[in-house]
Parts: structure tokens; sequence; C-alpha cells
């Protein structure tokens, strides 16, 4: 049930509707999912150690050390939408390989000691505290979570793996990385870099545009009408510009003059009418360009282009998103796109719209990382640590997993 999202509510489900006996009782099946728990994350470190020893061997050796040097993509999700979620988990996958190579999964709760805080006097309370392990991991704000992951997973780099992750890709949120920084994980002769995400980079023009737009509604510019509307700055026009910047970083990867050359040509272009054409910096994609090459401008007229007055207003925002120290950062075009991929397989497998606790989290996490990194032989694996038979049904069903 597991693999599928399900848990126990859902296994009497389809026993009752299938006319099948009532599946274990509430104590059997904690203790069942305690055994999965321990067999999935079995499976999970040798297959992240696996990962690491193929980062290793992919990274550049440094003389006269045993430690290697690698560059890795951080992420954080979490249970619930927003960061009030109480339960959180940090991915970093090593980009050489594109392989999980570490996770850290925290709650700030723990269901048991909710259960007995009120129940101190009851029957059962002292056996119950003698044996208990508290899941309570994380003691700050939700949000805190991927940074307080990422300082743990990073001081453990050497010792897992004989790796130091000294180039950070991340998103926007300059907090984790500043505490990754600040922790300073291996001394202070070795220093972390961080590069952007070109995703999330990129989804800075469309927010500064639609939040120009909302805080410029019903004003009106220097034509006298306002910035959105028909013609002006819509939606769609947003979404084009956004793509074409994004566009613009990734078609010129290592090439800091070409990439703020093609993000000019963005504006230029859309400032260009027939009037006043500026197209030097625009490349074959350039509608005008090829009129131009096949002689054909005596005939030309723009089209889908923006007023004047819009780009002006707009203008600062391309001199902000052009700016030198930002794009040196999305030089090699990386993406968190691998950690998104990860994040999406984990909450299939532990669905956000129910409630789960740390363990069945720590579950999903597992799978999806061992899933991730191996494909669907990792199931047979976590099968083979449960002591269970994989019969020819399951075989040809992995079969077809790792086809599809």
């Amino acid at each position: 049930m597991r693999c599928i999202g399900g848990s126990q509510a859902e296994l009497e489900t389809f026993c009752g509707l299938m006319d099948l006996p009532r599946p274990v009782s509430k104590s059997s099946y904690t203790k069942i999912v305690e055994t999965v728990q321990n067999a999935c994350v079995s499976v999970q470190a040798r297959s992240m150690s696996k990962a690491g020893e193929e980062e290793f061997t992919k990274a550049k050796e440094i003389e006269g050390e045993s430690v290697r040097n690698i560059d890795v993509s951080v992420d954080g999700s979490w249970m619930t939408k927003g960061h009030t979620s109480n339960i959180g988990t940090t991915s970093l996958i090593g980009f050489a390989s594109g392989k999980v190579l570490d996770t850290l999964t925290k709650s700030k709760i723990c269901k048991s000691c909710e259960y007995w805080a009120n129940k101190v006097n009851e029957e059962g309370y002292v056996k119950w505290k003698e044996s208990h392990v508290c899941t309570m991991t994380h003691s700050g704000s939700s949000g805190s979570m991927e940074a307080d992951g990422a300082v743990e997973m990073f001081s453990r780099s050497v010792q897992n793996h004989k790796l130091r992750y000294t180039r950070y890709i991340g998103d926007g949120d300059t907090n984790s990385f500043k505490k990754v920084h600040d922790s300073n994980p291996y001394g202070t002769s070795c220093s972390i870099e961080k590069l952007e995400c070109v995703g999330h980079v990129q989804k800075r023009m469309g927010t500064r545009l639609r939040k120009l737009k909302a805080d410029n509604r019903g004003k009106k510019l220097a034509d006298g009408k306002t910035l959105g509307g028909k013609g002006r700055l819509t939606d769609v026009q947003i979404d084009q510009i956004t793509t074409y910047y994004g566009n613009a970083i990734r078609a010129n990867k290592h090439n800091l003059e070409g990439m703020r050359k093609a993000i000019w040509a963005i504006y230029f272009h859309k400032k260009s009418c027939d009037k006043d054409a500026v197209h030097n910096f625009c490349g074959e994609w350039c509608s005008y360009r090829k009129a131009e090459k096949e002689g054909e401008l005596a005939s030309y007229k723009h089209k889908n282009n923006l007023p004047i007055a819009v780009m002006e207003v707009i203008r600062p925002i391309f001199k902000d998103l052009i700016d030198t120290s930002l794009l040196k950062k999305c030089l090699d075009g990386y993406t968190q796109n691998a950690n998104e991929s990860l994040n999406s397989n984990i909450w299939k497998l532990c669905p956000k719209n129910k409630n789960h606790g740390l363990r069945v989290a720590k579950i999903a996490v597992a799978i999806a990382t061992s899933i991730y990194n191996d494909g669907a032989q990792a199931y047979a694996q976590m099968l083979e640590q449960l002591d269970l038979v994989c019969s020819a049904h399951t075989a040809r069903f992995l079969k077809k997993e790792r086809l599809g």
C-alpha cells in the first residue's frame, strides 16, 4: 500500500470491497510499517552510497587529497502547501551523476507525545515513556527545515562520500545557502560558491513584471494609457518575455556577454516599431532580421511589439535581471529540475491531501530516492530486504516498469 500512497485505511477499504478478510490490527500494522521503513531506508542508504562513488569517480582528482569537490543541487519540500507544514524533506543531488546523494526528513511534531501529553497519570504512561523515541526532529520554523537539513547534509559529506559540496545550486532563497556557508563545513580553506537555478531566475522576470502591472493598475503612463490592456503589457506578453529571458540564459552557457546581449535583444525587439527599429542585438530568430536578409524590409510591419511608454517602465526590471553578478551564477545553466522531479515522486507516495507521520514520510523519501537512482530494480531490493520472494508476476511488472 505504501508504494501506491495508501495506508491501513485504504487497505481495509480494499479488503472490504474485494470480499477479503479484514487486514491486520493497528498495532500489527504499525510493526509492519516499522519493518518496511527499515528495509526501505537500508536500500536507500546503499543506493546513495553507490551514487556517491559514481560522483567521486567523475570528480576531478585533487593532488595530495583523498577528498574531491563536486557541484550539487539542494532543494526543500514540505508535506503541506506553504511553509506551515509539520514535516519537510530536503534532498541533495550530485550534478555529474544526476543522482540523489543525501536526504533529510524533519518533523516539528511527535504524534505519540501529543497523544500522551494529557495522560501522564493514566496506566501505561510510564511504560510508554521508558520505550518512547520522540520523532520531533526540528524545533524551528517550517521554512528553516531546508536550511537546517542542508547544513547537516553538508557536514557529513566527507564522512559519507569523501566529497565536498563546493558549488551549491539553489533557488533564490539565500537563507539555506547562508546557513551552509556560515556553518563552514570544510574549514576556512575551502569556500562554497552559490549558483542559481536558471528556472528560478527565469521566474523572477515574470514575478517582477506581474507585480509591476499590479502596482500600476489604473495609473496613466507617459502616453496617457495604462500599463495593462490590449496592445500593452498583458499576461501573454509577460509569459512570452519570461520565456525569452530564460531561453537567452540557456542558449548562452559559459558566455556572459552573449547572455547579456541576448537579454537586451529581447528588450529592444519588443520596443522596436516601424518608425524606430532597433534589432542590432537580435539573432536569427528575429523576423525583422529575416526580412532584412531576404530583402523584404520595405513591406515589413512590426507585430506583437509594445509601446515605448510601456518599455520605459519595464526597463529597470531588465537592468536588474541582466546584472552581471546574477548572470555569472547562471553560466553553467544549472537547474533544480532533478530535485523537483524527486519531490513530485515523494508526495505521490505520501499524498499531501492526507495526514501522515514522520515514519511514513521517511518511507516515501526512501522509496522515491531508490527508484530515482536505480529504477524499478530498487523494488526488488526492498522485497529481498524484507525476505520476500520476487515472483514471476512481480518480475514481469518490474521489467515493464524498467522499459516504461
